[in-house]
């Protein structure tokens, strides 16, 4: 693994939260603040995250599964964006790998829920700050 993608992982893990970037139903674009806490423990680009399946956000990547995630650190004040698709995991087995019972406050009762959406984010390409310094690149 090159040190840029190290770097990135690294932020990461720093984050507690990010944005994820989608389209909306009518073409215009959303941002919204996601928790980061599937992905504090990673050793690569291999993102997950939860929705329901009536939210808009899953709507939208139902219709346009391409979008940006955006992670900064304001301690550090470093920065990456990752653009890619998400796409979601039906398999019970890995849905099953994530599920955590405080989902219950989303209104969720298992892993096998029919509202529980496990998202995976497929990474292409990344912008990534560390101070005065911007890489850019494809994954």
């Amino acid at each position: 693994m090159n040190e840029t993608i190290k770097s990135i992982i690294d932020i990461i893990k720093s984050c507690d939260s990010l944005q994820l970037c989608t389209i909306r139903m009518d073409g215009y674009p959303e941002t919204r603040h996601l928790m980061n806490g599937l992905n504090q423990n990673i050793d690569s680009i291999d993102l997950h995250f939860l929705t329901i399946k009536d939210s808009p956000k899953f709507k939208q990547l139902e219709k346009d599964n391409k979008c940006c995630l955006y992670y900064f650190n304001p301690d550090t004040r470093y920065a990456v964006r990752l653009f890619g698709q998400m796409e979601s995991i039906d398999d019970i087995k890995e849905k099953e790998k994530y599920w955590q019972d405080k989902y219950s406050r989303f209104g969720l009762n298992s892993a096998d829920d029919p509202q529980f959406a496990l998202l995976h984010f497929i990474p292409k390409m990344y912008k990534f700050y560390v101070g005065d310094e911007m890489k850019t690149g494809l994954i």
